[in-house]
């Protein structure tokens, strides 16, 4: 099979007393006790809809479904936030927001 790469773009935040991770790629949520659960259980689901879909040769239109609009502003509220941010303080420490890049070799011969 061919190899394929798959990016995406993700946004955690806090919500009440849990937090959420959200894939703006592949519309997908996980929610945890911290943020690291929430952005490994949204790693782990994202890992098995990619190795399924990749399984079953559909298309990168089939794949990719862009999350609800509310977290693409979101997403793009945090970047316009932090480059500000990181242009009056040298050091940006803080990070919600993240970019993933799946290559299908991670997970077509497991």
């Amino acid at each position: 099979m061919k190899s394929r790469i798959f990016k995406d773009r993700i946004i955690a935040y806090k919500k009440t007393d849990k937090f959420l991770a959200v894939s703006l790629e592949f519309d997908l949520l996980a929610e945890g006790k911290d943020m690291i659960q929430a952005l490994k259980r949204l790693h782990d689901a994202t890992t098995g809809y990619l190795k399924t879909c990749y399984e079953d040769n559909e298309t990168d239109k089939e794949i990719y479904r862009k999350a609800p609009k509310k977290y693409q502003d979101m997403y793009d509220l945090f970047m316009e936030l932090s480059e500000k941010t990181h242009k009056k303080e040298k050091s940006f420490k803080e990070v919600s927001s993240i970019q993933l890049t799946y290559t299908s070799e991670s997970f077509c011969h497991a």
